[in-house]
Order: structure tokens, then C-alpha cells, then sequence
């Protein structure tokens, strides 16, 4: 009780005693009747008890800290978290070699096999991938495209394949669109991959930026001769078109979707946007409401996918300019750089988007990107990078820092999400308590459960977590992500720089309504499972 409140009671009792009050005032002690005394004294006890208790009871925190994972399913069969790859289609120029050497092959796909992406996102162009000297040669996949893909087929990652953009400017080139037909229809008939199983024709086209250039109607017109030729082909079963791939901010482009379904229908198989939110949006939770706009738009039968996610940060902002400023001091990195990839809290804030995805009914979300050697800005031979990955293979050949190629911080958090939902996981609604920054997400397969937990504020959590289901769950394995200053983190890591758990746990037994108290710092991630 606030002393102001208490204030407020005592002038309350006292004006509703009025008559006991000028006989306290105003009579002689002796003529004040002892009963009105007394029950004037008791009553003020009474009163004071009662404040006090209400004083106790303000001060005890809000019972209220469940964390429940509820039986409700958002997404019944999840494709998976994954990265965009690829790329690497200056290396010749760089290094005088047309692929990487075997050393960055091995320690590419060693720390690939550990982050286990369920799926990866390959972008091709004409020039990169299948033309050479004006003719249909897709040989010219070999070096990089290929040693790729055979990995994914190896390792059961699927694969979303796509054309950067159209040939033809304001129409469609038709020479380029059966070339590019063609090298799907070779890379799934002739190479066999299985792997492959999306395709989308042209990044961003809602963008001034793209081939497109928000033209819809051109944009449209491609998907439809792009279906007929996989029709002709034989090859429509084989793999969905995916799109429209557009590039938002905010909830005014949903139309792009809903037109595409009433517009394509089955044409369509699958749909996906991608995002680069301001640390803002994420932080307060709104992110996770603007793209549940485009999910709603998108027909519920049809997965949807975030095919690029990455943040870049509102002009004026603290981090903006800070993010300016490391781009002017390094000599490799374009404007299109986010540099918070060294720094430990990018991983919080990653992660916390990656749940919200999951949160809004996402199939799965694709990190921009693996390796900041795979593209460089204005083509050629040029040695400025889009540094948004996980770290830099050609750190020691070809950009003079050895160290460059190490493991960064968010490669702990984001490799765990994307390891260990796997494809096929029933993805749970899970409740959080009303905690800043405080977010959860739960996936099932196969009997084994999957709990990550992220903590974007800087104040620490004790939660109670609960499941519904009331199930015993087995073996479980806690991984524990504490960002620090800079590039500083808290988290177990063995030799090769992969995460290990902080702690085994040999059960969890949520039945009868129990619970387990778990802490959750701020600046946190938190993953529990029991998945191999």
C-alpha cells in the first residue's frame, strides 16, 4: 500500500465517523463514552491490519512465471531452419583457382554436417551456372554448384533453387527462360538430385533493385511460362515453384501473395518473403505480427517459408552508425555488411527472430548467410564482401586475416535452432509469461522434444516450465548461450568451435500440472532436447 493510499483510508474512516471524531476532538476525555473509544480503536486497528497485509502482498512477485507448451499445433510438418549458401563465383578472379581448395571444402562441410540445416537456399545465374560462350553448357556447375549439391544429397538437406533474375527487361527473354528450364531439368533428370525441391524465378522482384522491378503483372506472366515448361518437361511433380520471394518492411505487400493465389493457384506450390528487421521490431515482439500478415495471406494448406532473414538497422540509430563506422575501417566490407556478426548479442537477436517465425506459422527460415566469401558487390573482381556470415573461408588466402575464417559467436544458437527442428517436427504454441524480450518455442518428432528459449532484455528470468501433455520427457540435453560484451558469449564449445551441452538432464516429469524452475539470463538462449 502507497503511503498516499494510506492517506486517503485514514481521511475515508475518519469523515465516516464523524460524530466519534468531535468527540475526540472536542470533548473532555473523561465525558467520551469508553465503548465509542474502543470501538473507534478497534475499528483504526482493524484498518491498519488490513493495510499492512496489502502492503505485504504488493511486494510479492507476480506468481505468474509459467512458461506452458501447449498441445496446439502451429505447423504440423515443419521443412526446417536453415542458411542461404552458394555463390563463391568470383573465386577464380581472386584466387586463380575456379574452386575452393580441398582444406575449405572439408572445413565447410564439417561445420554444414554439425549445423545439419535442414534446408539451404541456391541461387543461380546464367553466366554463373549453365551459359558459356552463348551456349547451354551447365558444366560450368561443376566447380561450386555441384560439390554442393552432392554434399545436400548426401546429408539429406533439401534444397531451394533459384534464378537471380529474368533475361528480357520488360518482357521475357524466351532463349534464357528455356535455358533456365533446361538446368533444372538436367540437374533433376540427368544429376538425379532429390534434394532439390523448391525453384524461384527471380529475387525480390517486388524491388527497384530486381529484374523485376515490382512489375506483377511481368512477374506473373514468368511464372506461368516457367510452369509450362516444367509441365513440358515432365518435371512439374518433381519440384514446387516457390514465391513470390519479396522483400518487406512492414504488412502493406500482402497482396503479393494473395493475388499470386488467386492468380496461380497450384502453379504456386509453396511461398516465402524475406525480412531484415530494425533490432526494435524484434526486441518489443511487433516483428512477429508483421509477418503473420503474410502467413494469413498466403492459402494455410500451402507452406510457408522465410527465405532470407538477416537485420539491418534504421538510419540514425546507435547501431546503424556504429554498424557505418566498422564498414569504413574494414578494407573488405561493401555497405551491404551487417558487422554485428562478430559481436555475441547478434545471435540473441537472430534467434529471437527465428522463433517468432516459428511462432507465426512459419514452415522454416533461411539465415542470410553462411560465408561472407560466397558474394562480393558490383561483380567482378571486386574484394568488397557482403559480410552477413558465420565466417570468412578465404580469410587466410585471399583477405589477410587467418582468424577470419574462425567460428563467430551466433553460429552457436543459430546452428542449435536449425539442428535440432528437424524436418517433420510438429511445431507446439508455447505461452509465455508477460516478460520482456521473453520468447519460446517447441517442437515433437518421433516421441523427442525440442524447447528453445531466448532472452533479448538484459534482466534475468526464473520461469516455471510446463506441457500441457503432461509428458515424462527423457535424456535431456541443455545448451546455454550467454551473450557478453563484443564478441565475448557463454557457452560450452569442443575443439572444432560446436556447441555441447552445459548440463544433462535424465528426466523431466511435467505430469499432474509439475514443473521445471528454469533460470533464463538476459541476453540468453536457452535450448533443451532430446534429439539425437
Amino acid at each position: 500500500m502507497h503511503e498516499v493510499d494510506l492517506v486517503f483510508l485514514k481521511q475515508f474512516f475518519f469523515a465516516s465517523h464523524q460524530e466519534s471524531l468531535v468527540l475526540i476532538e472536542y470533548l473532555p476525555g473523561k465525558q467520551l463514552k469508553i465503548m465509542n473509544r474502543i470501538l473507534l480503536l478497534a475499528l483504526y486497528l482493524i484498518l491498519m491490519v488490513s493495510c499492512k497485509n496489502k502492503e505485504v502482498d504488493d511486494v510479492i512477485p507476480d506468481p505468474q512465471n509459467d512458461l506452458l507448451i501447449k498441445t496446439e499445433i502451429i505447423t504440423q510438418s515443419f521443412v526446417g531452419n536453415g542458411v542461404q549458401w552458394g555463390g563463391y563465383d568470383v573465386l577464380q578472379s581472386w584466387t586463380g583457382n575456379p574452386t575452393l581448395s580441398q582444406a575449405d571444402w572439408d572445413k565447410l562441410f564439417l561445420r554444414v554436417r554439425f549445423m545439419r540445416p535442414p534446408l539451404v537456399r541456391l541461387m543461380v545465374a546464367s553466366g554463373w551456372n549453365y551459359m558459356i560462350d552463348g551456349v547451354f553448357d551447365p558444366s560450368k556447375s561443376d566447380a561450386i554448384l555441384i560439390k554442393i549439391l552432392d554434399f545436400c544429397e548426401a546429408e539429406g538437406i533439401a534444397v531451394m533453387l533459384g534464378e537471380w533474375g529474368h533475361s528480357g527487361g520488360t518482357t521475357i527473354d524466351q532463349e534464357w527462360l528455356e535455358n533456365s528450364a533446361k538446368f533444372v531439368e538436367w540437374l533433376l533428370k540427368t544429376k538425379k538430385y532429390s534434394c532439390i525441391k523448391y525453384f524461384n524465378m527471380v529475387n525480390e522482384p517486388n524491388g527497384d533493385w530486381s529484374s523485376i522491378n515490382g512489375n506483377y503483372d511481368l512477374w506473373k506472366s514468368l511464372i506461368n511460362q516457367f510452369h509450362t515448361k516444367l509441365v513440358n518437361k515432365g518435371i512439374d511433380t518433381q519440384i514446387k515453384i516457390i514465391g513470390p520471394d519479396i522483400a518487406i518492411w512492414d504488412a502493406n505487400l500482402t497482396s503479393w501473395l494473395s493475388n499470386a493465389h488467386f492468380d496461380l493457384g497450384s502453379k504456386i506450390g509453396a511461398y516465402d518473403i524475406h525480412t531484415y528487421p530494425s533490432e526494435v521490431e524484434v526486441r518489443n515482439g511487433t516483428y512477429k505480427n508483421i509477418v503473420k500478415a503474410y502467413k494469413n495471406a498466403a492459402p494455410p494448406e500451402k507452406e510457408m517459408l522465410m527465405t532470407e532473414l538477416g537485420f539491418k538497422y534504421s538510419s540514425g540509430t546507435d547501431l546503424a552508425i556504429e554498424n557505418a563506422l566498422r564498414i569504413s575501417k574494414d578494407p573488405y566490407a561493401s555497405d551491404d555488411s551487417n558487422m554485428f556478426i562478430y559481436d555475441a548479442f547478434y545471435g540473441i537477436d537472430v534467434t529471437d527472430a527465428m522463433i517468432q517465425n516459428m511462432l507465426a506459422g512459419y514452415s522454416g527460415s533461411l539465415i542470410w548467410d553462411l560465408d561472407d566469401a560466397m558474394y562480393n558487390i558490383n561483380g567482378g573482381s571486386s574484394t568488397k564482401l557482403k559480410r552477413w556470415g558465420f565466417w570468412n573461408i578465404l580469410g587466410s588466402e585471399k583477405f589477410e586475416n587467418a582468424g577470419d575464417e574462425n567460428i563467430r559467436p551466433w553460429f552457436y544458437p543459430v546452428s542449435l535452432i536449425c539442428r535440432y527442428f528437424p524436418t517433420g517436427t510438429s511445431i507446439h504454441d508455447v505461452i509465455t509469461p508477460a516478460k520482456k524480450g521473453l520468447r519460446a518455442i517447441a517442437g515433437e518428432k518421433n516421441g523427442k522434444f525440442t524447447i528453445a528459449i531466448v532472452n533479448s532484455n538484459f534482466v534475468a528470468y526464473d520461469i516455471n516450465l510446463k506441457m500441457e501433455s503432461g509428458e515424462t520427457i527423457q535424456s535431456i540435453s541443455v545448451y546455454k548461450y550467454l551473450s557478453g560484451k563484443t564478441s565475448a558469449f557463454t557457452g560450452k564449445t569442443d575443439e572444432n568451435g560446436f556447441a555441447v551441452p552445459e548440463e544433462t538432464i535424465g528426466s523431466i516429469d511435467f505430469s499432474s500440472d509439475k514443473s521445471k524452475k528454469i533460470n533464463i539470463p538476459g541476453q540468453s538462449f536457452i535450448l533443451l532436447t532430446n534429439m539425437e
